[in-house]
């Protein structure tokens, strides 16, 4: 049994590397070349892998090439490759229509064709190539070469060979660093801003304003905690925004910030309560003397 079944499986695999191999069979080869007039100058019959010899083209002709490609599948993609046999080495792919019976066809009018045959009198290798879906390789078939003239009247001039080589070697250059303003004036305008701060306080001392809330929550330390926090976390961020502004990144700002955040919104609320519940127990012992 054990043998029945090697033997059955060296078979199957025999017989897929046979389809495989002849998945890509060609029949009915055949390779024109018409001139101006509609006159056959060159019928070739072809069977792979033969090849054409001295074929030539004058700029007026035409060629045409046709096929059959045995095969369950339909060809996916089949083209001519034309390589120019010179130091060069253009290529120009030139696509079949293939139908959906296998049969396939192309037409090539030199005079309507990539500019590239027009750049003088020079030898092309012809190669078919025929691809599918399903298969890793294309199917080639060197059909031979072909000499191709040049137009007589005004011939393309052939661009200059493109070599690719080493370029010098870039050194980027970095902007210089911005040039601080002096030190002196910096620290004078920073006391004029200050300015108008001396000045508030020295307005709260001439009019002899008592921070009452403040003695007030010192009897309440849970209170106190939490507006030494809310005041903390305000100064905390205003700190940031300096540090931003001398030598901190965008980022780590915005981690500071979120988290300095998130203290001053919960420890504001609790001293925001506080304070709404003074200023009740205030308004309402003024009611009470009213009355």
């Amino acid at each position: 049994m054990a043998k029945f079944r090697s033997l059955l499986l060296v078979t199957l695999l025999a017989s897929l590397s046979t389809v495989f191999a002849e998945s890509w069979k060609l029949n009915d080869i055949n390779l024109q070349l018409i001139s101006k007039d509609g006159s056959k100058k060159a019928d070739h019959k072809l069977d792979y892998p033969n090849v054409v010899d001295n074929l030539s083209a004058e700029p007026t002709d035409s060629l045409k090439f046709s096929f059959k490609v045995e095969n369950s599948a339909r060809p996916h993609q089949a083209m001519v490759l034309f390589q120019s046999q010179d130091e060069f080495q253009d290529e120009i792919l030139v696509a079949a229509s293939v139908k959906s019976s296998g049969k396939g066809r192309l037409s090539l009018n030199f005079a309507k064709a990539d500019p590239k045959f027009k750049y003088g009198t020079r030898k092309y290798s012809m190669t078919f190539l025929v691809g599918g879906l399903k298969v890793d390789e294309p199917f080639k078939y060197e059909l031979g070469q072909i000499e191709i003239k040049g137009p007589a009247t005004n011939p393309l001039s052939r661009p200059s060979h493109v070599e690719y080589k080493a370029q010098p070697e870039i050194h980027h250059q970095f902007r210089p660093d911005q040039k601080l303003i002096n030190i002196a004036i910096s620290g004078a305008f920073t006391l004029l801003v200050l300015t108008p701060f001396a000045v508030l306080f020295s307005l709260w001392s001439k009019l002899d304003i008592k921070f009452e809330p403040l003695k007030s929550l010192v009897s309440k330390p849970l209170d106190l905690v939490a507006a030494v926090t809310f005041f903390g976390s305000l100064a905390g961020i205003e700190y940031v925004f300096y540090s931003y502004w001398t030598h901190v990144t965008l980022f780590p700002v915005l981690q500071y910030l979120g988290v300095l955040s998130l203290v001053a919104i919960f420890s504001g609320r609790s001293v925001l309560s506080t304070v709404q519940t003074r200023r009740l127990q205030r308004t309402a012992g003024s009611a009470k003397k009213e009355l």
